[in-house]
């Protein structure tokens, strides 16, 4: 019984060493970079912070610093994130997301602004909501970025095996690159302008008063049915 409770105890303080969580108070920025396999969660509120969450890796090694306009949030030098790391971030304000190096993005609640760039490149991914005026989105050697919400006008670009899903993003107007096994998927009400090129896709949703289509090199673009 004595060897049963001494297993538990050592099991159940593994654990607490494993997982831990730091809160750190932050500089004034508009934009997040994440990269090397972290994932970040953006939630609205007053006062920017990040809460780091992390099992198998100590929150030390995960860097949340401040760089320009940008939130830019990795591992330490010599780092390798063999564990889980979560970090929380709060912003004021957002009008630009960058996804590289297997990071993620995901948004907890709709981002408002009335312009939103978002790349995703090197496996990155950003999964959002956003109701914005203008949203501009590019993905690149299989980066991924699942957009939902309303806009009044989307530029996308994929290439290099990049993917955009925006089915659920309501979009008044497009205008829409796909090139080098890119992929777009997008939701257009008034006006569309795509390209497609080198085995780059594009296909759309909706009845959009205008259209203007171009595929070739095995390209194409499509209507959704």
């Amino acid at each position: 019984m004595k060897n049963l409770w001494a297993i538990i105890l050592l099991v159940g303080s593994t654990t607490l060493i494993q997982a831990q969580s730091q809160t750190r108070a932050l500089g004034s920025f508009s934009g997040v970079k994440v990269a090397e396999g972290v994932d970040v969660y953006l939630t609205k509120g007053d006062k920017e912070s990040a809460r780091v969450e992390t099992d198998g890796i100590k929150p030390d090694n995960v860097i949340t610093e401040v760089s320009g306009s940008y939130l830019k949030v990795h591992m330490r030098d010599g780092s390798h994130n063999k564990g889980t790391v979560k970090v929380y971030v709060t912003y004021v304000k957002i009008d630009k997301l960058s996804a590289s190096s297997a990071g993620s993005i995901y948004s907890e609640g709709a981002i408002q602004a009335s312009t939103l760039e978002i790349s995703t490149s090197s496996a990155g991914n950003v999964e959002v909501t956003v109701n914005a005026e203008s949203i501009d989105i590019s993905a690149s050697s299989a980066g991924e970025a699942e957009i939902k919400g309303k806009t009044k006008s989307l530029n996308a670009d994929a290439s290099s095996a990049g993917e955009i899903d925006a089915y659920d993003l309501e979009a008044e107007n497009v205008t829409a690159g796909a090139s080098s096994a890119g992929s777009i998927r997008i939701n257009v009400s008034d006006a569309l302008t795509a390209k497609a090129s080198s085995g780059g896709s594009i296909r759309y949703r909706g009845n959009p008063n205008k259209s203007i289509t171009d595929s070739s090199s095995g390209g194409s673009v499509k209507k959704s049915s």
